[in-house]
């Protein structure tokens, strides 16, 4: 028995990982897989792939003639799940489904790994990772996602693992670039909306000294709130520019046309406001979204998924912004905490302004990448609390 407690005592991070994960593939399984308009998308251009017998050249030559006159540009940027579902196609035939899903858990089981890992490694107190861990137990995004055959877990995987590349690299920076580097062409080709997270992966990577500088530092907070109303000045300005015809682009009058909806959640009308059609009316739009984009609740949801969502965002929101003065612990000294922490931030804000800039999806399924370095940040932030309270206890003792 004391044997057991002690493996217990030592290795309890780990246990529950085990059983965290274990639970939420158990749901996936249990449900079932689920397909959507995009996984038809997907599965056309695996298809054209095999039909070109893997030629890529051929294949993006050709896939314009799928969907639109746009398809070779967007498959380009999807071509990672398109070849992973054309080679399970090929391998599997009727049964490629099945072996998605199962490549779904993978990723699901190194995204929690990872975070895992991350969170070892600063020394993040065993109990407080364990707490943490369970916390995806009620991530409505961890119970739903894993079920569908989209880009979204793999792709949920590999900004996690970028995490992991920059927060825990060693002294062989060769490797550890050469690393990151491959993540960020991961990242890019598995789809469009990961341009804000490599830009700020590699910000923190090769500009090491400019993000420390720049971002860990005190103002971090005033800083992230500024770096929101200035994108939606930004996006104002695109927006009235494009109205007045000085901008011609077919994406952003598509994007506008949602603009003058007054659309802040896609296919959600009852979300919407009232657009004035002036330079202060796109920027309000823009702040509506923002706040939309971290808005745990919808009309549609079920009772049990507003409660859910209101636990685990509203908890991670609670302990951010309540205990945000402790990410500033020792921010002078260059330490890692402290960059994990404005990297963090930064790379979730920036995830929040690029989707408020194009568009917030119906089931914020571009939010579910974020939530793990979103419960990370959470974590580190607490920890830091702990931290402090245990230097003024010795501080006061002494």
């Amino acid at each position: 028995m004391l044997e057991i407690r002690t493996i217990i005592q030592h290795y309890h991070a780990w246990i529950t990982f085990l059983f965290v994960y274990t639970f939420l593939a158990s749901v996936a399984l249990y449900k079932g897989n689920v397909q959507s308009p995009d996984t038809q998308s997907f599965v056309s251009w695996a298809d054209l792939l095999i039909n070109h017998q893997f030629n890529f050249f051929s294949f993006f030559s050709d896939s314009h003639s799928i969907n639109s006159g746009h398809a070779a540009s967007k498959s380009f940027f999807y071509i990672i799940p398109v070849t992973i579902i054309a080679v399970l196609k090929a391998l599997f035939n009727d049964h490629w489904v099945s072996a998605f899903q199962a490549s779904n858990l993978v990723a699901l089981f190194f995204t929690l790994f990872f975070y895992t890992q991350i969170a070892l490694h600063f020394k993040i107190r065993k109990w407080l990772v364990s707490a943490s861990l369970l916390t995806f137990l009620i991530s409505v995004d961890y119970l739903l996602w894993p079920r569908y055959i989209l880009t979204d877990t793999l792709f949920t995987s590999l900004v996690m693992f970028s995490i992991y590349s920059v927060t825990t690299r060693t002294h062989n920076h060769f490797r550890s670039y050469i690393l990151i580097i491959a993540t960020v062409f991961l990242l890019l080709f598995t789809r469009p909306s990961a341009l804000p997270i490599a830009t700020v992966i590699l910000f923190f990577s090769f500009l090491p000294s400019l993000s420390q500088t720049i971002l860990t530092t005190k103002m971090l907070f005033i800083q992230l709130i500024s770096l929101i109303f200035v994108s939606a000045i930004l996006f104002s300005l695109v927006i009235m520019a494009s109205t007045s015809g000085v901008i011609e682009s077919d994406y952003i009058d598509f994007s506008r046309t949602w603009v003058e909806k007054g659309q802040v959640i896609h296919d959600r009308p009852d979300t919407a406001i009232r657009y004035e059609g002036t330079y202060l009316g796109a920027a309000k739009l823009f702040l509506y979204r923002m706040v939309g984009f971290f808005t745990p609740f919808a009309n549609s949801f079920s009772l049990g998924h507003n409660i859910l969502n209101g636990l685990s965002l509203f908890g991670c929101y609670g302990i951010i912004l309540g205990m945000f003065s402790y990410s500033f612990r020792d921010f002078e000294k260059n330490n890692k905490r402290a960059m994990t922490i404005a990297l963090l931030s930064t790379l979730i804000i920036s995830v929040a302004i690029f989707q408020s800039a194009t568009v917030i999806d119906y089931d914020w399924r571009y939010r579910y990448p974020v939530i793990a370095p979103l419960i990370l940040l959470a974590t580190l932030i607490f920890d830091n609390f702990f931290n402090s309270r245990e230097v003024k206890s010795t501080y006061g003792a002494k």
